[in-house]
């Protein structure tokens, strides 16, 4: 048996950075300014202030909340009653704790209350500038102002992220960036695959069709088979996306369209 690993933040950082939707290629799948991924971001790429909020942060820690759901299914003559549970997308937020810096003038707690309800880029390090480090789009809330007299002020709050952070798990020699960001290429299947393993899809069908976030390239390159689609993040049929041979679209229309020619509709 092998002794376990220990992690400490010896050397933690913090970005924030208010989201700039008429930022040149802006999309709503960036997680970070320019839409760069956890492995390419840097301190510098967020508000100049960051410097000096991270000196005032005490605790800095993602969390996770299952969202879970029931159906009960009635009793019948051959099985019991039963509750069948569902479970849907994981939301994700982050808990802040701070030293208050309420007499300064562009301190974490005037950013945070100036941003309030405004959707951020945050940025966090847990070993300096190597991994592991993590970034994302979180709702600002306002840290709390004031408190007991003549003692230090420490506040906390919870910022909740809006989709999926992503995650650069490892160190300075060896790391992997989950999920691995947009998908580059799709695979022909029933349903087909997104590439590399663990990338995320385009959000929908109109999406990957204007190639937002990005192009993504068909394999094989020829005409898909009737049947063959994949899924972006549009869930059931609408979601689903074809490639022609010689651009994607949407699956259902097109392949009724195939059904008819083949049948000589």
């Amino acid at each position: 048996m092998s002794d376990p690993v220990i992690f400490k933040i010896n050397d933690g950082q913090l970005g924030l950075a208010v989201v700039d939707r008429n930022a040149v290629g802006y999309s709503d799948t960036w997680r970070a300014p320019d839409g760069k991924s956890v492995d390419e971001v840097a301190l510098a790429d967020y508000d100049a202030g960051s410097a000096t909020f991270m000196c005032q942060v005490t605790s800095a820690q993602i969390t996770s909340t299952p969202n879970t759901s029931t159906e009960d299914v009635e009793a019948t003559m051959c099985a019991p009653a039963k509750t069948i549970p569902t479970l849907s997308e994981t939301s994700f937020g982050v808990d802040i704790g701070a030293l208050s810096d309420l007499n300064m003038v562009a301190g974490l707690q005037r950013f945070a209350f100036e941003h309030d309800a405004t959707e951020c880029y945050i940025y966090l390090g847990f070993n300096g500038t190597n991994p592991p480090r993590a970034i994302g789009r979180v709702n600002m809330a306002a840290l709390p102002i004031g408190g007991d007299m003549k003692v230090k002020l420490l506040g906390t709050v919870s910022w909740p992220f809006t989709g999926k952070p992503q995650i650069e798990f490892g160190d300075i020699n060896s790391s992997v960036v989950i999920p691995s960001g947009p998908a580059t290429g799709a695979t022909a299947g029933t349903p087909g695959t997104w590439t590399p393993a663990g990338s995320e899809p385009p959000a929908s069908v109109a999406d990957l069709t204007a190639g937002i976030p990005n192009a993504v390239t068909a394999s094989p390159a020829t005409a898909w088979t009737t049947g063959q689609y994949v899924q972006t993040g549009t869930a059931g049929t609408p979601g689903q996306a074809h490639w022609s041979g010689t651009a994607w679209v949407a699956a259902p229309a097109t392949l009724a369209a195939e059904a008819n020619e083949m049948a000589g509709v």
